[in-house]
């Protein structure tokens, strides 16, 4: 029989486990520890944008006829809120001229920007870097496709409890949108190109989808889309591996887990991202 008291923190998440003659194990990870994270990398990147430069560019914005494009969205991420494609903070919108000037962190490296007109029936991605600093850019838009597909787990017959799906384009270790939540869905709309999806969740581990987006079709379901199980959620309910001691205090280094069976014993389990 197993008890647990759970405690969440910046680095990690902790477990008390009770060991009875029947030994198990229990792991869980949900929307709190998700908070946490987001917060801890809102600060980091609070911290990298006082230490990193910045950079401007003016983005020209036309249709297939050269037609200035007003009212379109500029961004270097999105986000999927309400089923629709939301630009992330620091968003431009071109004025009535199909202009706008982007501010940029410099990574100092190239980054995409996706650009999606009002309606979101056209867009087109970008390559910037501080090379383009004060420069004008012109970016010609073409027809959006919808990308979309549900998140499932057949090992575990369920879908992750939540879930996350993020669009990096060809060429780019940077991602431009994202999907998460409870759903374990995607549902995007992306100029037509090339991307690689990345889909991770609860209990499951990550996928990488290469997928190939063209002009003429204008939807793509990918159906379901299947995730390995991981490790740790393998072994819920289930006896507890027969773990060895590399080192240890106040016990012998030559230690094994099932010495303690039948005894209190706390494990405390640290994890980094």
């Amino acid at each position: 029989m197993t008890q647990t008291n759970q405690f969440r923190g910046l680095a990690g998440f902790y477990e008390f486990v009770t060991l009875r003659p029947c030994i198990s194990v229990g792991f869980d990870h949900d929307r709190s520890m998700i908070r946490v994270w987001a917060f801890v990398w809102a600060s980091v990147a609070a911290s990298w944008n006082i230490m990193a430069g910045t950079f401007s560019v003016t983005l020209n914005v036309t249709d297939a006829d050269k037609r200035p494009l007003p009212d379109a969205n500029a961004a270097l991420f999105w986000q999927v809120k309400d089923g629709a494609m939301t630009p992330s903070s620091g968003y431009v919108v071109t004025d009535e001229r199909g202009k706008a000037v982007l501010q940029v962190d410099d990574w100092s490296q190239p980054r995409p920007v996706m650009v999606l007109s009002m309606d979101r029936k056209l867009g087109g991605v970008l390559t910037i870097s501080n090379q383009n600093d004060g420069k004008e850019l012109t970016v010609t838009l073409g027809p959006t496709v919808r990308v979309k597909g549900k998140l499932e787990c057949k090992e575990l017959d369920r879908r992750p409890s939540w879930a996350n799906t993020m669009v990096m384009p060809d060429g780019f270790s940077a991602q431009v949108a994202q999907h998460m939540g409870e759903s374990a869905e995607f549902d995007f709309v992306l100029p037509a190109g090339k991307y690689t999806l990345r889909s991770y969740g609860t209990d499951v581990e990550d996928r990488r989808e290469v997928v190939t987006l063209a002009s003429d079709k204008r939807e793509y379901d990918l159906g379901t889309v299947d995730l390995k199980a991981s490790a740790i959620a393998k072994l819920k309910g289930k006896p507890a591996p027969g773990w060895k001691i590399t080192d240890a205090r106040g016990v012998k280094k030559n230690s094994k887990l099932s010495d303690f069976k039948g005894k209190w014993l706390y494990l405390e389990f640290w994890g980094f991202w």
